[in-house]
């Protein structure tokens, strides 16, 4: 038995440890040189961080956009944002219960931004295509997300703050991880693609599972770190501001590229699974204003279903 069989798991491994690398180089650069410029650390965990721990998905499914596997460029971003609520949160919150001080309407504006582009691709794409026109809503979306949250992030504006390393140091440091995103996200989509060909499934259930799993480590590692050092606010806001991305700018960004046909059980039934675990998440912590580890746990139970529900199912 030579190498090549394993060529393809080689592929993947490399991307995801090229995805976890780029993104947090680019997310150490990127919010130092925010804190620099004054930005408020709570508008960094939801734009500057939720942004770079994005860029992993951006990176695949644009990448897959491009070379016309638009099932696994849409499952990349779905299953993403799936595992974001259910995964990442639960095991952050299994860790350590996640409590939220105040900022209720954030929070509520964030879930209704976070479902609205999912409906929005229900409603445009229920036939299995995804056009130039649901992609470009999904982009307008996505900026009148960003209006908002640089109009608080103004009004929030405190000054200046003292960070380690010059302005050189921290923009280099984010063009490396930028080159590194993209060089891993290659590797993953080229691995993924002959992964779902080897084994005889869809591109899409890839995105799903496997490479969704592997572009939302990112978001696995900022969410316990912040858990952890009981920065509650930032992981929530990581999670919640990284969906968005992935559903109004990688989605958008991927699809007004290249129009594509997606399998339909995406839209009829992974999408409808991720509007309902965002109003999950969002009951558990609108009602009380945290997450406790059993309810942490029983997410964890959910994700695991869902898993399986996709491997099962396959297509």
């Amino acid at each position: 038995m030579g190498f090549e069989p394993l060529l393809p798991w080689v592929m993947v491994a490399v991307g995801i440890v090229g995805l976890g690398l780029g993104a947090s180089w680019l997310v150490d650069g990127a919010s130092r040189l925010a804190l620099r410029l004054g930005v408020s650390p709570m508008v960094v965990g939801l734009v500057v961080v939720g942004f770079g721990t994005s860029m992993p998905e951006f990176a695949v499914s644009v990448r897959a956009a491009v070379v016309g596997s638009g099932g696994l460029s849409l499952g990349n971003a779905v299953g993403s944002n799936i595992m974001n609520l259910l995964l990442v949160l639960g095991v952050a919150a299994a860790l350590k219960p996640i409590h939220v001080v105040g900022g209720e309407r954030v929070l509520r504006r964030d879930l209704v931004f976070g479902v609205v582009p999912a409906l929005l691709i229900m409603a445009m794409a229920w036939n299995g295509f995804i056009g130039r026109s649901t992609a470009v809503i999904l982009l307008a979306i996505f900026s009148a997300f960003i209006v908002l949250a640089l109009r608080q992030a103004q009004a929030e504006q405190t000054g200046t703050t003292v960070v380690k390393g010059g302005p050189w140091r921290h923009l280099g440091l984010t063009a490396v991880g930028i080159v590194v995103l993209v060089i891993g996200s290659e590797l993953m989509v080229r691995g993924g693609i002959e992964l779902a060909t080897r084994f005889g499934v869809s591109n899409a259930v890839i995105g799903l599972t496997l490479v969704a799993f592997g572009t939302s480590l990112p978001e696995l590692a900022t969410s316990v770190a912040a858990a952890l050092k009981g920065e509650s606010e930032i992981s929530i806001g990581n999670v919640l501001g990284s969906n968005i991305f992935n559903l109004g700018l990688v989605v958008g960004t991927a699809f007004s590229i290249r129009p594509a046909a997606v399998p339909s059980f995406v839209i009829r039934q992974d999408i409808p699974i991720l509007i309902l675990a965002t109003f999950i998440v969002g009951k558990i912590v609108v009602r009380d204003g945290r997450i406790s580890r059993a309810e942490g746990a029983v997410m964890l139970v959910l994700v695991t279903a869902y898993v399986a529900f996709v491997v099962i199912r396959g297509g």
